[in-house]
């Protein structure tokens, strides 16, 4: 039994709203360099934070995460959730570029549309309203990027197993670029394909970017 298109981009994202309240904060203050480097692709801190605030300033997300987990009066975002809204697609996402740009592939106009019609289908995208038209656009970009990668794979972005079978075919992929996360916003697991937030207060984390890359 196959999964509906919504229900699965929501997974496939990691675009969920129900997490664990770990007490680390990522700060949505400070930009600069590279949160993110998988080979040619490079996505700066000021691209993340920039995603960061804009779901601590969605009224409505706010209000049903809870304040303990996304925090407009301080401009923060308890690590777990700035994982799970942002940090995980971000990374997938540039990996699977990556990907895409070492076979010859591109994102087609197909793929575009597909994005456009699945961003308000998802998880987060219900908020919508409460975004600004930059982030409702990276969304359905950041869709398109995993459509042209269901389309080139052939992984089922609706089978039961969609969020392994991506694991699968990325994880052999990103241990040999590399994959490197600034702290600042977690640590790659090569298993999953995924972030995860470290579990030390942020001001005690090193500034300097840890690699996974085997």
């Amino acid at each position: 039994m196959k999964r509906s298109t919504t229900s699965t981009i929501a997974v496939v994202l990691v675009l969920v709203l129900v997490v664990v309240g770990v007490v680390v904060f990522v700060g949505v203050g400070t930009d600069g360099a590279s949160a993110v480097e998988v080979g040619s692709q490079k996505v700066s801190r000021q691209d993340v934070n920039d995603e960061l605030r804009a779901v601590t300033e969605n009224d409505a997300l706010v209000k049903q995460a809870g304040a303990d987990r996304v925090s407009q009066s301080n401009g923060s975002i308890v690590a777990d959730a700035a994982v799970a809204l942002v940090m995980n697609g971000t990374v997938q996402e540039a990996i699977i570029k990556e990907y895409l740009d070492r076979k010859g592939e591109k994102v087609t106009q197909q793929d575009v549309a597909a994005g456009k019609e699945l961003w308000p289908q998802t998880g987060i995208g219900q908020f919508e309203s409460g975004f600004p038209k930059w982030y409702s656009k990276r969304a359905e970009e950041r869709l398109a990027v995993y459509s042209a990668f269901a389309r080139v794979t052939g992984v089922d972005l609706q089978g039961d197993s969609a969020v392994d079978d991506i694991a699968a075919e990325l994880r052999p992929f990103a241990r040999k670029v590399g994959v490197t996360v600034d702290p600042r916003y977690g640590r790659f697991n090569p298993r999953k394909v995924t972030v995860v937030p470290y579990k030390l207060p942020a001001g005690l984390v090193d500034s300097s970017s840890s690699s996974a890359s085997n």
